[in-house]
């Protein structure tokens, strides 16, 4: 079963702000998603923190690169190569958001899908 909604999580060097971030995904009320975790050679403690969450039920990839790809946006494009869903939030690593974001947002496609 396909998820609705491929969440994508490009991490460099965010550790301060990760928790907060995964967690705000890992606790949306719309629950029909995949969390795709990517982290470009992060320098400070993102990896061990990370890897709390690799084995989390949502997540469906945890990548490490081997080295710093200088671009945010190869990031992106490899979140949405890995991803399933029929819609990509790509949620940057050191913001947050509301429980309700992802029912708010799919509820306003589902009412004006064009």
């Amino acid at each position: 079963i396909m998820p609705t909604v491929s969440v994508i999580v490009p991490n460099y060097n965010h550790a301060p702000y990760l928790k907060q971030r995964i967690e705000s995904i890992l606790n949306q009320t719309y629950q029909d998603f995949e969390l795709i975790l990517l982290d470009d050679c992060s320098t400070d403690n993102s990896r061990d923190i990370l890897l709390e969450y690799c084995n989390h039920p949502k997540v469906s990839h945890c990548v490490f690169n081997k080295q710093n790809s200088g671009s945010t946006f190869r990031q992106w494009d490899k979140g949405i190569e890995l991803a399933k869903g029929e819609f990509i939030w790509i949620a940057e690593s050191d913001d947050w958001a509301e429980k309700e974001f992802l029912e708010t947002v799919i509820n306003a496609f589902q009412r004006n899908p064009q």
